[in-house]
């Protein structure tokens, strides 16, 4: 994937995180937020709290990026940080991407719904 399509820094991270809507599957936590580039971008957050294995994390990476690089054209443009739930271990990957189409239509339905002065409002109220 390229580089434009991934989350990288802290501050974006952060910006996603505060400003973001949350939604949880029976795979993964997704937390989105209006994208600044105007397409979907990616960002994975695996900590030791999922698996202490660090070959079990690099797993879970693996799957999301792949899931995330198979429905790139059908997700919304939407800055993505996705967290795997213990659910994910196992899984295969068109699990994954029914649930990231899935999550990704009702964080979008979640924005669209907050209106588009919500992330402006909240930052000068």
């Amino acid at each position: 994937m390229p580089r434009t399509t991934r989350i990288r820094r802290k501050s974006e991270f952060s910006r996603v995180w505060k400003e973001g809507v949350r939604a949880r599957g029976r795979l993964i936590l997704a937390v989105a937020a209006p994208s600044p580039t105007g397409e979907p971008r990616l960002g994975l957050s695996v900590g030791r709290k999922y698996d202490r294995s660090a070959v079990a994390r690099n797993r879970a990476r693996r799957l999301l990026r792949e899931a995330f690089r198979l429905r790139r054209p059908e997700l919304p443009a939407l800055d993505f940080v996705l967290v795997p739930l213990p659910a994910l271990h196992g899984e295969r990957v068109r699990a994954v991407e029914e649930e990231l189409v899935t999550l990704a239509g009702k964080l979008a339905e979640r924005l669209a719904a907050r209106g588009p002065d919500a992330a402006s409002a909240e930052e000068h109220p």
